[in-house]
């Protein structure tokens, strides 16, 4: 059975009921018919949270299934779920952060995205140039922040593959999209979970910026990580 995707038409549900449709690992490992739980998947971090009470370890993307494997087994036929908030916030204030800087670097200086990594502490995108130099960083780090400063709407939508024109970066998916925009910015065909205006992003800070294989690698933080880093690093200076 498909599992329904509840974070796709509403990234800040938390709380929820489902029935169980399948059992794997002793009920270690549980199949619901629905879930607010964001699976690892295109380079976003899984939320963790709690299922039925029990603590939730990770969530698994098996294509038209999701798996959330639990700390001890599960009973019961339906349960109440329970997604960690602060960290699915995080998780959103750094990925719509991403589509912010990737399109306002290809804005200004016309340079595709090549990858995005989101991990727990930072992220990185890597830029399809061999160099950068300060001057440009600090253009592109204070153009997004003037956008999150507008708090410009975030909007999702659902467009079929053959319709979704005027894409960042082409998919190569049929069917339907869904498409993650930034008012008069940015369309970007994405499963994750975004913020709903870009203030919600916070501040954007780039802290790093490495050569990588012929291209730019940058770290970036954004919300309360970026808050988190910049008061680090004031005190230990």
């Amino acid at each position: 059975m498909m599992t329904t995707r509840l974070y796709y038409d509403d990234s800040y549900l938390t709380d929820f009921t489902a029935a169980v449709v399948d059992r794997a690992d002793g009920g270690h490992r549980i199949y619901l018919d629905r879930t607010a739980f964001y699976p690892t998947s295109g380079g976003q971090l899984s939320d963790t949270g709690r299922l039925g009470g029990i603590e939730v370890l990770d969530v698994v993307d098996e294509d038209e299934r999701i798996a959330h494997l639990l700390a001890v087994p599960l009973d019961g036929d339906r349960v109440e779920g329970r997604v960690d908030w602060p960290r699915r916030f995080d998780h959103m204030q750094q990925h719509t952060g991403q589509h912010l800087l990737s399109a306002v670097v290809a804005e200004r200086f016309g340079w595709p995205t090549v990858s995005v990594h989101f991990g727990d502490d930072a992220s990185t995108l890597d830029l399809d140039v061999e160099s950068i130099t300060p001057e440009q960083i600090a253009a592109v780090e204070t153009r997004a922040n003037e956008i999150i400063w507008e708090g410009r709407p975030i909007i999702v939508s659902f467009e079929r593959a053959e319709d979704a024109a005027g894409l960042r970066k082409a998919s190569t998916r049929g069917g339907t999209l869904r498409v993650v925009s930034i008012r008069d910015l940015d369309r970007s065909a994405c499963g994750g979970t975004h913020v709903r205006t870009t203030s919600e992003i916070g501040p954007l800070l780039i802290r790093k910026v490495e050569r990588v294989r012929k291209q730019v690698r940058l770290e970036f933080l954004c919300g309360g990580r970026a808050l988190g880093r910049a008061r680090a690093d004031q005190e230990l200076l």
